[in-house]
């Protein structure tokens, strides 16, 4: 009883030659029999396949170990050296019988696969597994072998569902009989296109285009898979790596349907994440190899402590950063913010870092100059900045606040494209007094803009105490920041607050008001999101059953802003100019000024007129030649002239 115990433990031990190399992995999800077939979808060329597979061929417990790499020879060479191979020593640690082959891409095959694709005409069943085990026989062929095949892809036939599951049985049964253990990489050329050989053509992608996701390539892939003793995927998401266990069977253990998260120790293996922080196989682990460098502009170090962490790089300027960034996984990128001149250039950027890296990048803005207001921040975090930092902080806060991005995901929603979510960021060129219509259409327009980045408006609703005249209240009324407008009815004024969260309405009212609002207001209503929308749609619709009054002609809303107000008409019938970037009250004043002009210019005339005639009486016979005299101005009409007048007050019982 117990030789036969023995015995069946050294047959079980004997089947195995090898496992996967992801530590802390369940040995009943990573075992590698003999004579079985594995096949595993991952993007070659990346960090994380070629972790999994040159660890799992240096670890593995067979004494002859093939790796085929669908690189070309060149590329195939710079890798060994890389590991430490050279020509005059072997490499310590791997097995005995190593043999490395490459397998690019052949021009000829791929151009018969393209001619057969273009005219109709299906590929023969079986003809590239065949083609692809005639390649390795020239090496030979070794019982309780190991072979780890990088781009399998290009052996079968994934268009035709039927010839895929005759391959699969095909090389599985063919693994049986030799006690071979095969574990194809598969991929997609789209995978690889940043490392393509610079021999393929466009026909290599008619040759190795299949569909390698989705519910329906996976549904057509259900009968290959039957074939396999284990299935896996490994796949980036959202910035993190995946092991994705479709099913694996190891003797008599089957798992189905489980995913670990996967982190690279410092040593450049792969390992299980850990839930418990500081209990992995390497630590903590990674998220990519590249996690812990940090690169930053020189204006964001300047004036601060001569010595930065050694895994810093530190370069001359933002663009120099944006090229040195090129390529990064989960680095930590810092841009410096120095005024709004940059806004742009910033926002394409972060945007840029965003979409090629993808969302395990750390973009952090620094502020280094002005301080970001509120509505650009939220621009840059919705453009797929982590964090932004003040611009007082001090450097050892700073990389306090670095390190805690560790290990995270960017998770927020990024635009599509960042040139809207900056037009919905900048307020219009308009601030002061609209009338009630134009007062609410531009408020919704300026709403729907700004919803992409979920920019917070206030809009204040005050109710006008009896003894206040609305010209005393809008006279009080003097916004100073763009996109601020407000407007009245019979009975309130409606000031909107442009990007002001709602804890700050009360100080950026008192801003606006040269008076305490207590004088004019005797109820204060805030209202924000949703019912800015509502009271809009009441207020147009009492505009459109009672006509309200517009004070336009007195509080005309400037369009741009300049510094100076322009001088003022004296003559009887110009136009007032309104200036841009005028208060209220300068309008006001300005149009007193005018008034006034223009009634003692039309009693100047008028004595002049009559002064004219008496002279003329008193001399009838006068011969003596007079100088030329000009055509005298007839005084203005009646109608023409402007006379100021107090607006008159609401009346106590309409309250």
């Amino acid at each position: 009883m117990l030789q036969a115990v023995r015995r069946a433990g050294s047959e079980s031990g004997a089947r195995s030659l090898g496992q996967l190399a992801i530590d802390a992995l369940p040995d009943e999800w990573a075992v590698l029999e003999a004579g079985k077939l594995y096949a595993i979808y991952a993007a070659a060329r990346t960090p994380g396949a070629d972790a999994l597979l040159w660890e799992s061929a240096r670890q593995a417990q067979a004494r002859d170990v093939t790796v085929v790499l669908a690189r070309a020879r060149a590329q195939v060479a710079s890798r060994l050296r890389e590991l430490g191979f050279s020509a005059n020593a072997p490499a310590s640690g791997w097995p005995r019988n190593l043999s490395v082959l490459a397998m690019p891409p052949t021009g000829n095959a791929l151009a018969g696969s393209a001619d057969a694709a273009i005219h109709g005409v299906p590929p023969i069943a079986l003809a590239r597994v065949f083609g692809g085990l005639r390649a390795l026989k020239r090496f030979g062929f070794r019982s309780r072998s190991l072979y780890f095949v990088e781009g399998a892809e290009r052996w079968f036939n994934w268009e035709d569902p039927a010839a895929l599951a005759r391959e699969g049985r095909m090389l599985a049964n063919w693994c049986a009989v030799r006690n071979i253990t095969l574990v194809l990489l598969l991929g997609s050329q789209s995978d690889a296109d940043a490392d393509a050989d610079a021999d393929a053509t466009d026909a290599d992608s008619l040759f190795v285009a299949p569909a390698l996701d989705g519910a329906a390539a996976q549904h057509g892939r259900n009968e290959f898979h039957a074939a396999c003793a284990g299935v896996a995927r490994m796949e980036r998401t959202h910035g993190e790596l995946l092991w994705h266990v479709d099913f694996w069977r190891s003797d008599r253990t089957l798992v189905t349907g489980d995913v670990r998260s996967l982190r690279f120790t410092d040593s450049g293996r792969l390992s299980v994440a850990s839930d418990t922080p500081g209990n992995g196989a390497g630590g903590d682990g990674l998220l990519a190899r590249d996690e812990q460098r940090v690169v930053v502009s020189r204006a964001v170090v300047r004036g601060h402590e001569a010595w930065v962490p050694p895994n810093w790089e530190v370069l001359a300027d933002q663009q120099a950063v944006l090229a040195a960034c090129v390529g990064a996984q989960a680095a930590t990128v810092v841009l410096d913010y120095a005024g709004g001149a940059q806004l742009d250039a910033l926002c394409a950027a972060i945007h840029a870092l965003r979409r090629q890296a993808g969302r395990a990048l750390k973009i952090v803005v620094a502020e280094r100059g002005e301080v970001l207001r509120h509505q650009y921040e939220l621009l840059v975090l919705t453009l797929g900045a982590n964090l932004v930092l003040g611009r007082d902080l001090p450097f050892s806060r700073m990389q306090s606040l670095l390190q805690s991005l560790q290990g995270q995901l960017h998770t927020r929603p990024v635009a599509a494209d960042y040139r809207t979510a900056l037009s919905a960021a900048l307020s219009e060129d308009v601030l002061g007094y609209l009338p009630a219509g134009t007062y609410c259409t531009r408020v919704r327009a300026v709403l729907e803009r700004s919803a992409v980045l979920q920019l917070p408006h206030v809009l204040v609703k005050l109710t006008l105490l009896p003894q206040c005249a609305h010209i005393e209240a809008l006279k009080s009324c003097v916004p100073r920041r763009a996109g601020d407008v407000f407007t009245a009815d019979a009975s309130h004024l409606y000031v909107f607050l442009f990007a002001c969260r709602l804890a700050d309405a009360d100080a950026a009212l008192a801003r606006i008001f040269n008076v305490p609002v207590e004088r004019i207001a005797g109820d204060i209503v805030y209202l924000a999101e949703q019912s800015i929308g509502d009271e809009l749609n009441a207020l147009a619709t009492a505009s459109r059953r009672t006509p309200i009054a517009d004070y336009s002609d007195l509080f005309a809303m400037p369009l741009g802003k300049q510094t100076a107000a322009p001088a003022v008409a004296a003559h009887v019938g110009t136009v007032l100019p309104v200036g841009e970037g005028m208060s209220t009250i300068e309008q006001l004043v300005a149009v007193e000024q005018a008034l006034g002009a223009a009634r003692a210019q039309a009693a100047q005339e008028l004595e002049q007129k009559t002064g004219q005639v008496a002279g003329h009486e008193a001399t009838p016979g006068s011969n003596a030649p007079q100088p030329p005299q000009p055509p005298a101005l007839r005084a203005a009409p009646p109608q023409r002239r402007a006379e100021p007048y107090a607006m008159p007050l609401r009346k106590k019982g309409s309250e």
